[in-house]
Formats: C-alpha cells, structure tokens, sequence
C-alpha cells in the first residue's frame, strides 16, 4: 500500500508540472506565479509525505486555467460603497505580498505532529475547491487591471504583482482564505503565535482591497470561507500529543518567518534601485 500510495503521489505531481507547462504558453507571469506558489506546497510534501500534499500541488495550477477558460465569460465586478471609501493604497502591497509567508512559510515552520498537518491540508484543499466553484460560476474580474504610474518603490512592487498575477478568480478572495487557515493552524499550535497571524491574516484582507486585487465582499467571502475551514478541521485538534518542546520554541520559530520576510523586502527594494521589474508605463 506504500508504495501505491507513492505513485498516486507522483502522478499527481507530475500531472501538475504538465499542465502548469501547457499553462506557460499562455502568459509567463502566471506560470511565474504558479512556479512561486509550488514551492510551499512542494514543501509540505516534503514533510508530511501524503497524498494530501500532492493533491494541493496537483490542484494549484486550476487557479490559473479556471481564469483561462472563463476569459471569454461575462466576469462580475461585486461593488460596494465601501470599495469605493477604500481608494487605491500602493504601500498596502508590503502586507498583501506577505501572504506567502503568513499562509504557507509560517505553518509550515510552526506547526508540527502529523495530525495536524493532515488536518490543515484538508483544510486548505477544502478552501481551494470552495474558490474554484466560486470562480467557474460565478467570474469576476479586478477592480483595477490596468498598469500604475511607478513613481516609487511601493508603486513599483504593486505594479510587478499587476503582471505576475491575472486579474480574474476574485470570489471569493483564495488570498483571504489562505492567510486565515494558515494563521489559525499555527493557532492550534500556539496562542499567541496564531493570535498574532491572525490580526496580519485580517491585514492581509485590507490589503487586497486597498491594492484593488480584490472587492470587499470577496474578502469578507474569504475570511468566511478560512474560519469555516478552520471549524470543520482543525478546531479541538490535534486530539494526539504535541511536543512541548515545539509548543515553546513555536514564537521563536514565527520570529524567523517575519525577518525572513524583512528579508526579502529588502531583496525586492534592491531590485528596485537596480531598476529591475516593470517599466514606468
């Protein structure tokens, strides 16, 4: 039973890297986005070694071939008056970017215990095939889709994220939902760890309004739809034992996952005085 389970995991590994190919040849930034989404994933492959994390891997590339095949769609766009209260912000793109650390880096560092793992894949395929329903039924496009005028260093990352990223599959917000299952795994891990991940997971959703990714009901749909995940899963887990030792040393961990993060700002503003990324339009 291993190892067929091993080969059920490889099958859907490679299937996911050959239909994210066939993806590429449609716009490099999406593939990039794809290849940067694959990394935590890949990871959580690597440390829990199940099926679970295989499918999460297998199914990241739909988020991009969804966007694809409904692009010819009529595409929704859910206003309300607070999208318009909340104007274009640029320097909010430091929290938005920072969901790759907040829904996948810092889980993966903090949480430990095979029980919970398994039990935060759940909840992150369950999220994921939530949106993908949302997206096919009901396709909205961004609130704003055109390039920024680069005047500085956060209008120079927001307009990097524009091209990266495809402006469709907004709701519910996947972005939201991430950062709020990620944050309360680490809560079943740690209190205060994930009481903290959950004050940036709500950031987080600030964020993809004031950098017009996203409508305030998508985020709102996206922090629903991570809580309900987070009660269906993982509330009352892990039911086996978690080391104290990686209970005590969960803030250290955290702490790491935020420089890092600090870290890599300062990657991205090297990158802007080197004059690398999108040209001024």
């Amino acid at each position: 039973m291993p190892a067929v389970s091993r080969a059920v995991q490889w099958v859907f590994i490679i299937a996911s890297l050959v239909y994210a190919l066939l993806y590429a040849r449609f716009e490099w930034g999406g593939a990039a986005a794809y290849v940067l989404a694959l990394l935590p994933a890949a990871l959580a492959w690597v440390v829990s070694g199940t099926w679970l994390a295989a499918a999460f891997m297998f199914l990241l590339p739909m988020y991009f071939i969804i966007g694809q095949w409904t692009v010819s769609d009529r595409h929704y766009q859910p206003f309300i008056w607070l999208d318009h209260a909340m104007p274009l912000w640029p320097a909010w793109i430091a929290i938005y970017a920072s969901l790759y650390m907040c829904a996948f880096i810092l889980p993966l560092v903090v949480v430990r215990g095979r029980e919970l793992l398994r039990q935060s894949l759940k909840a992150y395929l369950f999220v994921m095939l939530v949106s993908y329903v949302g997206f096919w039924f009901y396709p909205t496009v961004a609130p704003l889709t055109e390039k920024t005028t680069v005047n500085g260093f956060a209008e120079w990352s927001l307009q990097l994220f524009y091209d990266i990223d495809q402006p469709y599959g907004c709701f519910p917000s996947l972005h939201v939902a991430y950062a709020f299952v990620g944050a309360l795994a680490c809560y079943r891990m740690h209190r205060a760890v994930g009481t903290a991940a959950s004050l940036w997971a709500v950031l987080i959703g600030l964020s993809t309004v004031y950098t017009k990714q996203h409508f305030v009901v998508d985020a709102i749909a996206g922090g629903i739809l991570g809580m309900t995940a987070y009660w269906l899963f993982l509330r009352g887990r892990p039911r086996e034992p978690v080391a104290d030792i990686d209970r005590r040393v969960a803030p250290r961990r955290a702490m790491y996952v935020v420089m890092a993060y600090v870290a890599t700002i300062g990657a991205f503003w090297g990158g802007y005085m080197l004059g690398l990324g999108p040209p001024s339009p």
